[in-house]
């Protein structure tokens, strides 16, 4: 499977825009951190890897720029684990959210049609929060089968760069040995 376009655009535009948007999605870390927050030692961790991984997505979007192979592996590579990561955490805080956090109201104790009607909603709330949680991990992913065959098409692009380059040099060397061959006769 090679990809040539993410989407409706060519492939680097759409690996620039992948990385701008996780860089905007690494900066809640900054905003957890600033709310003061700590009760939960799981999300402060969150927090803190999302800070980290604004880092390593500036030096994506550096690599990305200045098309250096090395740097968009690394990142290619580092994407896939916060996919990973992105989605055990998604996983867990869900189950927490949707089955272990407790959504009654006290103020609704005792009228049963209102209790009803307010966990009818919660579930109908529930189900929309999960779609839209699976429709960004399958997005997540595709963006990072995106990321990788840029990575792959670079690599071919490096490689045939190389070969043009040694096709180059034998071409140079095979002249000037027809110009002393030449030159003796």
């Amino acid at each position: 499977m090679t990809l040539s376009h993410c989407c409706f655009m060519p492939i680097k535009t759409g690996v620039y825009l992948i990385t701008i948007i996780g860089l905007i999605n690494k900066l809640s870390g900054f905003y957890g951190l600033i709310s003061l927050d700590y009760s939960e030692p799981l999300v402060v961790c969150i927090h803190v890897y999302s800070l980290l991984a604004l880092g390593i997505f500036a030096a994506g979007l550096y690599g990305i720029h200045n098309d250096k192979y090395n740097f968009i592996r690394s990142f290619a590579l580092f994407y896939w684990g916060d996919f990973v990561i992105s989605t055990i955490t998604t996983i867990y805080l869900a189950i927490q959210w949707f089955l272990y956090t407790d959504h009654s109201l006290p103020e609704l104790d005792g009228k049963i049609e209102e209790t009803q009607q307010h966990d009818d909603s919660f579930r109908a709330e529930g189900i929309v929060s999960i779609v839209f949680l699976g429709l960004i991990r399958i997005t997540h992913f595709y963006f990072a089968i995106v990321l990788t065959q840029y990575y792959h098409s670079l690599g071919k692009t490096q490689y045939s760069k190389v070969a043009a380059a040694i096709d180059e040099e034998l071409n140079v060397a095979y002249d000037e040995d027809e110009e002393y061959d030449d030159k003796r006769q």
